[in-house]
C-alpha cells in the first residue's frame, strides 16, 4: 500500500507539473518569449510522454509547433505537428486527433506541403463542421486560407478567411476574427484590402494585452504600408510598439522598430530611417534573433547606400547574409527567391557598382547555391560544394558566363583562363524575361519560326557584346550560368541572324560555379544501364520511338535494356545493387515542377522520384565513382516555371551524376533517336571529345537534316554540369 501511495504522489507531482509547464508556456507565448514558451511546452510534452497522458502530449506539442511556426522554424513546426498527429491516433479521441490534424495542417501550410495541408485541413473541416464547436471550425477555415494563399488559389483563400472571421464575430474570438480578415486583407488589393483591413483593426482593439494582440497590429500596419496609407500604417506600428515595451516583448518591439524605420525609408527621411533600423537591430541581438537581425542589417545596407555611404552599405550587407545563414533551413520552402533573393541581389549590384566583381559573382553564386539546397530541401549539397573546383580554370579555351540580371540593367561576367570580365547591358530584369517567355513560347511551335525574332534579340543582348572578348581567347565552348527565366531556355538556339550560337560554339550549363570537379569521362570499358517506356502507361502516351532509340544505345554499349514491364523499380534497385555504371540513360516521361516532390521520372510500376533516383544512385557516389553521366530523354520542364526549372538545374547535383543530359521538353520524334546515337557515337569515338563537343555535334546534325531543322526538334536538349 505504501509504495502504491508513493507512486501516486510521483504521478500526481509530475502532472502538477506538466500542468504548470503548460500554463508557463502559455503565459512565456502571450510576453513573445517564444524560446521559453518553447521550452516549457517541450518540458510538458516530456512529462506527459513519460506517465503516458497522450491528450496532455499532444496538447504540449501542439503549443510546441505553434511557438516553433511563431519563431519562423517552419521545418520544426511541421515534425512537430506531425509527432503530435501520432500520438493523437492512439488516443481515439476525434477532438484530439482533430486538433493534432489542424494543427499539422497549420504548420505544413507554411511550407511546400501547402497541397497535403489543403487535403488534411479539408478532411478536418468535415470533422469540425459535424460538431458543434464553432471556434475550432474557424480556426481550421483560417489555416485553410493560408494554404490555399501558399498554392496561389486567392479567390478560395480569401473566401476561407472571409468565414474564419465570420465565425470568429459569432464566438466572440476576437483574436481568430482579426488574424482572418489581416490575412484577407494582406491577400486582397484596393478596397477590399482597406475594407477587410480596418474589420481587423476593429478586432484587434478588443484584444486583451498580449504577444497576438502586437502581432495582429504589425500585420496591419504592413497592409496599410503596402497600401501606402503611411499614417495608419505608422499608427499601428506604435502600438504594437507601445505593446512591446508593456510586455518587455523583444519581439514586437524589434519588429515594430524596423517596420517604422522602413516608412522612414520609404519617406526618404534617411536619418530617421538609419537611428531606428539600428534600434531594431540592437533589440534583435538582445533577442538572439537572427530572423530580425538579418532584415535590419540588410534595411541598414539599403538605408546607407541611400546615403551615399557605400562602404558602410557593404559592411551591413556582409552582416545580413551572416545572420541570414544562421536561419536558412528555417525559411518557408519554396519562399527563397521572392523573400531574401533580393538581398543577394542588391548586394551584388552594390559591389557591381564598386567593380568588385569576384565578390559580385561569389554573391549571386551564393543565391544559386542555397537556392537548389531549398528547392530540393537538402543540406547535403553543401557537401557537394565543398568539394568543388572553380569551372574556367579547367580548360583555356572555356568561357564561364554569368548573367545576372537586376532591374535597371543585365550584367555579363565572363570567366577565362586570364580572369574575369565585365559587360553592361542597358536591359533590365523584365525586359529580359518577357523576351525569354515570347523565345521559349514559340520555340516548341514546330510549325512556325517566329521564335528567331527573339532568338536574335537574346544573341544581340547576351553574346553580341562578348563575341570578340571569345575570339580573341580562341574559346570553343561556352559554360552559362543562367539565372530565372533563363533557365528554362535552350541557349544554342540563339541566333545571329545567319548562324545558331551551337553552330559557333559548344553549348552546356551549370546550376552554379561549383559543382564536382570536372574531369573528363573515361572511355573505356564504360559500363552503361539502359532502361525506357515505349507503351502507354498510368496516363501517359505511348513513346513510340524508345524503343529505336534504346537499341541504338545498347549497341553502342553493349548492355542489356531493362524494357516496358522490366522497367520498374525493385530491378532497378537490385541492378544498382549489383552494378556499377558510368552511364545511365532512361528514355521514359519525366517531368520537373516547382514542388520536387512532384518532380519525377515515369516506370512500369510508378513514379520515380528526385530521393529515389538518388539513393540508387548514391553507392557510386560513396565509393568514388559516381555514375559519369545521367541522360533523360523524354523530360520536361514547364515553361514560364523557373522554379520547376531548378529541378532540373540541380538533378545533377542531387542524383550524385557528374552530369545530366537532358530535354525541356517533350521530343516524341525519331529525332532523338538520331541525336542519341551522334552523341553517344562522338562521345565513344574519341577521346578527346568532351560531352560539350560531343552534344554540339548531335545538334549539328538534326539541325542540317531538313526533316527536324527547327530548333524545336535539335534545341531541347540540354547539358548540366561536368561537359568534360
Amino acid at each position: 500500500m505504501r509504495t502504491l501511495l508513493i507512486v501516486l504522489s510521483l504521478l500526481i507531482f509530475s502532472l502538477f507539473n506538466a500542468g504548470a509547464d503548460m500554463a508557463a508556456g502559455r503565459a512565456a507565448f502571450d510576453r513573445g518569449q517564444l524560446d521559453e514558451a518553447a521550452r516549457q511546452w517541450q518540458q510538458a510534452a516530456d512529462r506527459f510522454a513519460k506517465e503516458k497522458n497522450l491528450r496532455g502530449e499532444v496538447e504540449a506539442l501542439v503549443g510546441l509547433g505553434n511557438a516553433y511556426q511563431a519563431m519562423g522554424q517552419y521545418r520544426l513546426s511541421a515534425e512537430t505537428s506531425k509527432q503530435a498527429m501520432a500520438v493523437a491516433e492512439k488516443t481515439g479521441n476525434r477532438e484530439i486527433l482533430l486538433l493534432a490534424k489542424s494543427s499539422f495542417g497549420s504548420a505544413a501550410a507554411c511550407g511546400q506541403e501547402s497541397g497535403p495541408a489543403e487535403r488534411n485541413l479539408r478532411e478536418c473541416l468535415a470533422l469540425a463542421e459535424a460538431g458543434t464547436n464553432r471556434a475550432v471550425t474557424g480556426f481550421i477555415w483560417s489555416n485553410l486560407g493560408n494554404a490555399l494563399a501558399a498554392q496561389g488559389k486567392t479567390a478560395e483563400a480569401l473566401e476561407a478567411f472571409d468565414k474564419a472571421g465570420n465565425l470568429g464575430l459569432q464566438t466572440k474570438d476576437h483574436l481568430l476574427a482579426g488574424k482572418a480578415f489581416a490575412n484577407a486583407a494582406a491577400l486582397a488589393t484596393g478596397a477590399d484590402a482597406v475594407r477587410w483591413n480596418e474589420a481587423a483593426l476593429v478586432e484587434a482593439g478588443e484584444l486583451p494585452a498580449s504577444h497576438e494582440q502586437a502581432l495582429l497590429w504589425l500585420r496591419i500596419g504592413r497592409t496599410y504600408s503596402s497600401l501606402h496609407q503611411l499614417t495608419p500604417a505608422e499608427q499601428s506600428y506604435r502600438r504594437a510598439l507601445t505593446m512591446g515595451e508593456k510586455l518587455g516583448d523583444l519581439r514586437a518591439r524589434t519588429y515594430a522598430l524596423g517596420y517604422l524605420g522602413q516608412l522612414c525609408e520609404t519617406q526618404k527621411d534617411f536619418v530617421k530611417a538609419l537611428e531606428l533600423t539600428r534600434q531594431a537591430a540592437f533589440v534583435a541581438q538582445q533577442l538572439q534573433s537572427p530572423e530580425a537581425l538579418y532584415r535590419w542589417e540588410w534595411q541598414t545596407g539599403r538605408v546607407l547606400k541611400a546615403q551615399g555611404e557605400r562602404e558602410k552599405a557593404v559592411a551591413a550587407y556582409r552582416r545580413a547574409l551572416q545572420s541570414l545563414g544562421a536561419i536558412r533551413q528555417d525559411l518557408a520552402p519554396g519562399s527563397f527567391r521572392e523573400s531574401v533573393g533580393p538581398l543577394y541581389f542588391e548586394f551584388a549590384d552594390l559591389l557591381l557598382q564598386q567593380g568588385v566583381l569576384a565578390e559580385a559573382r561569389d554573391t549571386v553564386e551564393q543565391l544559386k547555391s542555397v537556392e537548389l539546397e531549398d528547392y530540393f530541401q537538402d543540406e547535403c549539397m553543401t557537401l557537394v560544394r565543398a568539394k568543388s573546383a572553380r569551372l574556367e580554370t579547367v580548360c583555356p579555351h572555356t568561357a564561364v558566363i554569368y548573367v545576372i540580371p537586376l532591374a535597371d540593367r543585365t550584367e555579363l561576367l565572363v570567366g577565362l583562363a586570364n580572369g574575369l570580365k565585365r559587360f553592361q547591358l542597358p536591359v533590365g530584369a523584365e525586359q529580359l524575361t518577357a523576351e525569354v517567355r515570347k523565345f521559349r513560347a514559340n520555340l516548341e511551335k514546330r510549325t512556325t519560326n517566329q521564335y528567331l525574332v527573339e532568338a536574335r534579340q537574346l544573341y544581340q543582348w547576351l553574346i553580341t557584346p562578348i563575341r570578340e572578348t571569345l575570339a580573341a581567347e580562341r574559346v570553343d565552348t561556352l559554360v552559362f550560368v543562367p539565372d530565372g527565366a533563363l533557365r528554362t531556355i535552350p541557349l544554342a538556339a540563339l541566333q545571329d541572324g545567319e548562324h545558331f550560337l551551337i553552330e559557333q560554339f559548344a553549348v552546356t550549363v551549370s546550376p552554379g560555379l561549383t559543382l564536382l570537379a570536372p574531369q573528363p569521362m573515361p572511355r573505356k570499358n564504360v559500363r552503361a544501364l539502359v532502361a525506357g517506356l515505349s507503351e502507354a502507361t498510368q496516363g501517359f502516351p505511348s513513346l513510340p520511338h524508345t524503343a529505336e532509340e534504346m537499341k541504338c544505345v545498347q549497341q553502342l554499349f553493349h548492355c542489356p535494356a531493362m524494357m516496358d514491364a522490366a522497367f520498374v523499380l525493385p530491378a532497378l534497385r537490385k541492378d544498382f545493387t549489383e552494378n556499377q555504371y558510368q552511364v545511365v540513360h532512361l528514355a521514359s516521361h519525366g517531368q520537373f515542377d516547382k514542388n520536387p516532390n512532384e518532380s519525377f521520372i515515369l516506370t512500369r510500376d510508378g513514379k520515380l522520384k528526385l530521393d529515389q533516383l538518388e539513393a540508387l544512385l548514391r553507392p557510386g557516389r560513396y565509393r568514388g565513382k559516381p555514375v559519369e553521366l545521367l541522360t533523360l530523354s523524354a523530360c520536361r520542364t514547364a515553361a514560364g516555371d523557373d522554379r520547376a526549372a531548378l529541378g532540373l538545374a540541380g538533378v545533377a547535383l542531387k542524383a550524385g551524376a557528374r552530369s545530366v543530359l537532358a530535354t525541356l521538353w517533350y521530343v516524341e520524334d525519331e529525332s532523338t533517336a538520331m541525336a542519341m546515337a551522334e552523341f553517344y557515337g562522338a562521345l565513344l569515338g574519341a577521346s578527346d571529345v568532351s560531352k560539350a563537343k560531343a552534344l554540339q555535334q548531335a545538334q549539328i546534325k538534326l539541325l542540317r537534316d531538313p526533316r527536324f531543322e527547327h530548333a524545336g526538334y535539335w534545341s531541347a536538349y540540354l547539358l548540366i554540369g561536368n561537359w568534360l
